[in-house]
């Protein structure tokens, strides 16, 4: 096992900044940023119309869900260890047993197998990134100016940067990964008595990490024809891991073992579980890994209904106050022939957006819920 502390997956790694800041300073005349500011009134526009639309088209997905759920709460038939009974034929049923994966999950391009559920490789790359930072001023007249920072630096991360959009991607090139975030699952598998198919599996995550041996550590680096080092909780690809170089990766698994325990709430449809249509419109099929009855599935279910609920109601009313926002960006710019009338503008202009904003979305959202209901 190579030296070096040991990091999680998500943890990134910086080093100092390894070049110098990129200051670039850009003029923009009154007259431009006028021109922008009018064009950016069609853009608000339709923002908050769209925004008003998914607030109302929320409230009915809101409704729909919670009477599915309902419906399904009413009508689910608990079975004993996944048995099926023939009696039960195309309804809604619960069961909680252990689950089982066809065939051998496979990492072909690192060599890397497991008979577990599913196989999940996840990828750090070791890569330059761009920070950029601006800060605008108004100058007499109505013109602006912005100064922008670039810096660069070395680190790790869990998605791959594409320098060719950098300011300056000269001396800080990145090299396209051939190894990416993977998952391998299996196609078909038993759960009880009942065949389960990609419904099912999909919508199960692997959550347990695998370790790896020395001979999968060999396999790996065989497939890759490259260097391969064990690390903490995976591998590395690379020459040293305590002096990482742009290009070096970290790999680790993650697997759903063989023999976890599901816990499913479907249409009993011959040996199979599918989902369940219902008379509210939105099919069931619920999982849970896991023993959870009935009840709990469903009071789980109802309690993400209600926080999708309001990440949407959320999303819709950042949305509206922005597109009203943009609506009124033109009385700033004016005002900003005198910087601090501008300053006062925008105050003024945003203070009535928000309001404006929140009242056209709670007046959209108790629309809605009439309509609907």
């Amino acid at each position: 096992m190579c030296c070096g502390a040991p990091r999680s997956f998500l943890q990134v790694f910086r080093e100092s900044p390894l070049s110098d800041p990129i200051t670039v300073t850009a003029h923009t005349s009154w007259f431009s940023r006028l021109g922008s500011a009018f064009r950016g009134v069609v853009i608000g526009i339709v923002i908050a119309v769209s925004a008003l639309g998914l607030m109302f088209w929320n409230e009915g997905r809101t409704v729909d869900a919670f009477r599915t759920n309902d419906e399904g709460s009413a009508s689910v038939i608990p079975t004993t260890a996944g048995r099926m009974d023939p009696a039960n034929e195309g309804r809604l049923i619960h069961l909680t047993a252990p689950a089982h994966g066809e065939g051998i999950r496979q990492d072909t391009a690192l060599g890397i197998s497991s008979d577990a559920l599913i196989l999940a490789r996840k990828v750090e790359y070791f890569q330059w990134h761009e920070t950029r930072k601006s800060e605008s001023r108004s100058k007499l007249g109505g013109g602006e100016e912005t100064v922008t920072t670039y810096s660069y630096d070395r680190q790790w991360s869990d998605f791959a940067q594409d320098s060719s959009g950098f300011h300056q991607p000269a001396g800080h090139m990145n090299p396209t990964p051939t190894i990416k975030n993977a998952e391998f699952r299996a196609d078909r598998g038993k759960i009880g008595d009942f065949t389960i198919d990609n419904a099912v599996l999909s919508r199960i995550t692997a959550d347990q990490p695998l370790s790896l041996s020395p001979q999968q550590i060999e396999a790996a680096a065989t497939a890759l024809s490259r260097r391969v080092l064990p690390t903490e909780g995976g591998l590395y690809i690379g020459e040293n891991p305590a002096e990482p170089k742009v290009g070096d990766v970290r790999v680790s698994y993650q697997i759903m073992p063989q023999g976890t325990t599901l816990s499913v709430v479907g249409a009993q449809i011959l040996d199979t579980l599918q989902s369940y249509p219902t008379k509210s419109g939105s099919p069931i099929l619920l999982l849970r890994t896991g023993t959870a009855s009935a009840d709990q599935m469903f009071a789980q279910a109802q309690a993400t209904n209600k926080t999708m609920a309001w990440v949407f109601r959320g999303i819709g009313f950042i949305m509206v106050i922005v597109g009203l926002k943009m609506l009124l960006g033109p009385l700033g710019v004016i005002g900003d022939v005198i910087p601090l009338l501008g300053s006062v503008v925008r105050m003024g202009t945003g203070f009535v957006a928000t309001v404006v904003g929140l009242a056209l979305g709670t007046i959209t959202i108790a629309v809605a819920w009439l309509f609907y209901r």
